[in-house]
């Protein structure tokens, strides 16, 4: 039976890209909610023959929600916000480890718009924040050690700046089945 994947097991790190190789990515501590969105838009075009469909490129963003804290993360998230410099974004599934013993993960680099500061009477204060990725999101893998701390090895490593060959999220099968001939069994 398959189990589904907890919200919980699913967390963000980031970095600022200009310290790649300098400063690792960091767990974005306090993370109440994050939506993955991928949209892709597209014109139909109505011809005499019927419509045609043209698609745009997908557009990546991530609509992230953490209670504000005076950590440095929360401090160069904004200060990235408000100087238009690029981050690193990594989803990491913590549900479980694949065949690699390692951790599946999605980076994108990219922009924040937007910086809402939620202060209400009766709770924590809550910062919510767009990311939009510079292309789409490349698949890779993660070591995680015991503090959760990552070790963030086309996809960019969070410890390093390396950049690696990104993983396939699915590789179509091989077809097995007999191709039909071309030849003619008239007379023959």
């Amino acid at each position: 039976m398959e189990k589904a994947i907890q919200g919980l097991k699913q967390v963000l790190y980031v970095g600022l890209v200009e310290e790649r190789g300098k400063v690792e990515g960091k767990r974005l501590a306090l993370q109440v909610s994050h939506s993955l969105k991928e949209e892709q838009k597209s014109d139909t075009v109505a011809t005499k023959d019927g419509n045609i469909v043209a698609p745009s490129p997908s557009t990546y963003t991530v609509e992230m929600e953490f209670l504000e804290s005076k950590s440095e993360l929360v401090k160069m998230l904004h200060y990235a916000e408000e100087n238009n410099k690029e981050i690193d974004v990594w989803e990491i599934d913590l549900s479980e480890k694949n065949q690699n013993g390692l951790f599946d993960s999605k980076h994108a680099s990219g922009y924040l718009s937007g910086w809402e500061k939620t202060a209400g009477v009766d709770a924590n204060v809550s910062v919510k924040t767009t990311f939009t990725a510079n292309g789409k999101f490349e698949r890779g893998e993660e070591e995680i050690d015991a503090g959760t701390v990552a070790k963030i090895t086309k996809y960019v490593s969070l410890k390093d700046g390396v950049e690696k060959e990104s993983i396939p999220e699915y590789i179509p099968k091989e077809s097995t089945a007999p191709q039909p001939s071309n030849k003619s069994n008239k007379g023959e």
